[in-house]
């Protein structure tokens, strides 16, 4: 390079450039660089010839983005990644109401990890003043990278306690209130003094029979958005139901327990409640095998009308009546209210645990996502459910080493003390292509109600 450099300037120093007569300073200096430029310019691709920089190559690593729309008030979520093995290979607390990150470095492109998100809630039991920890742990199987999670609470209706005094009546003999808790129920003995806790979208009705009389009245309460109304109601001035109840068959008779709203609004969530009570938890539920569907009028001219109900939203659940403790479970849309209700065409079984980390499903039909349900023995606040895709008719899977910072909140958890229980579901959705597809309506997590729009119903024991 040396010597290429050394001819090159004995040449231009030869050349007429730099001849004593030239005087022309600015003429010269313009010849001088016309004729060294192609030399520069050789020169310099030499030297990038000769003196190369090193590429750095990227290093292909794995990402998962989690936004966690949850306050640190409201709980405490942790997600860690696991390899086939059940290695933890990334753990992070997620802050409240902000974006986190989880990578693994150097990874074969393409790799799959298992992703499992930690909820931690402190709840009270209610009238003792004792405040529990809740643990429920979820995991995603056969995550790719690129990933992100959205996690934020699918509470989409308001509470309100509604307090009713009735009048000018000798006796209570039945009141519903649509998906409202009954905290006191009217009766002669407290002066017909009624209490409950009701979950809406800003409207609800209630229906009463009094006096011996054989018809419904009701009473409807609309545009609520305050958490507590109190209302002195006469029955005998409230409007009469005169139209048979619309009659919907069930698969057989079981503890049914079962949701129905009209669909008023999708974009706001607005729905009109059409079911049952709410039942306390733990108490008694009534066992069945059809429903009386009752609605209110908008008007009681000569020809009344329904509400106006865009389509309707049903959701029920329930046991099998053979042994096996079979459960089922139902999402769905429908333009008018249904004749009956059909069970699922496929099934879940589980196989024998060999220790408390392993999980096992044989399952037969057309299934989306197998759901496997691990609780604590003897302690029902924690939970663990595992999704994963339906291969060649059976799945198996053995849960996960635990971070550390998760396992100290339970000795349960950490211990993996489940014991022989094991609670299986086979998933399936109509509009849905898939366990991939069904991953990613979780993660996306833009739409609510998306188990409906997507048609889902479950089997399992």
């Amino acid at each position: 390079m040396y010597i290429f450099f050394f001819k090159a300037f004995t040449f231009v120093c030869k050349s007429d450039l730099i001849h004593p007569y030239r005087s022309f300073y600015p003429l010269m200096f313009g010849r001088l660089l016309l004729r060294i430029s192609p030399f520069l310019i050789l020169l310099w691709v030499q030297c990038k010839k000769e003196d190369p920089k090193p590429v750095p190559e990227e290093v292909p690593r794995f990402e998962l983005i989690c936004n966690n729309a949850y306050s640190e008030l409201e709980a405490k979520l942790g997600v860690f990644l696991t390899d086939e093995e059940g290695n933890v290979r990334a753990f992070k607390w997620l802050p409240g109401g902000d974006t986190a990150h989880l990578t693994i470095p150097n990874v074969e492109p393409g790799a799959l990890f298992d992703c499992t998100v930690a909820k931690i809630t402190v709840v009270d039991a209610s009238g003792s003043g004792i405040r529990d920890t809740s643990i429920s742990l979820t995991t995603y199987t056969q995550i790719g990278s690129g990933q992100t999670i959205h996690l934020q609470s699918g509470n989409y209706k308001r509470s309100t306690d509604l307090r009713i005094q009735l009048i000018n009546i000798n006796s209570c003999d039945s009141i519903i209130v649509s998906d409202g808790l009954t905290y006191s129920r009217p009766q002669l003995a407290n002066s017909f003094f009624g209490l409950y806790r009701v979950q809406h979208t800003g409207r609800f009705w209630g229906r009463i029979k009094i006096n011996g009389e054989e018809k419904w009245r009701y009473m409807r309460f609309d545009n609520i958005n305050q958490s507590e109304i109190a209302a002195i109601i006469d029955p005998n001035l409230l409007p009469t139901i005169f139209a048979h109840p619309k009659k919907i068959k069930l698969p057989f008779v079981s503890a049914w327990k079962y949701t129905l709203d009209g669909v008023e609004n999708w974009d706001q969530k607005q729905f009109f409640p059409l079911g049952d009570l709410n039942r306390a938890p733990g108490g008694a539920i009534p066992i069945y095998d059809e429903l009386n569907v009752y609605e209110p009028i908008v008007n009681e001219a000569f020809n009344p009308e329904p509400l106006p109900y865009s389509g309707f939203r049903i959701r029920f659940s329930g046991s099998g009546p053979a042994p096996g403790n079979e459960w089922y479970e139902s999402d769905q849309l429908y333009d008018s209210i249904p004749k009956s209700l059909s069970l699922p065409d496929f099934d879940a079984q589980p196989l024998p645990l060999s220790n408390n980390r392993f999980s096992g499903v044989q399952f037969t039909g057309d299934v989306d996502v197998i759901s496997m349900v691990r609780s604590g023995l003897n302690a029902p606040q924690v939970r663990w459910e595992v999704l994963m895709h339906p291969t060649l008719g059976a799945v198996g899977y053995r849960l996960p080493n635990l971070p550390e910072e998760i396992g100290r909140y339970s000795q349960v958890l950490s211990s993996y003390n489940f014991g022989n229980s094991l609670h299986t579901l086979a998933q399936s959705y109509q509009k849905l292509e898939g366990y991939d597809a069904v991953i990613q309506k979780i993660f996306l997590n833009d739409d609510i109600f998306w188990q409906a729009h997507a048609g889902y119903s479950a089997r399992g024991r």
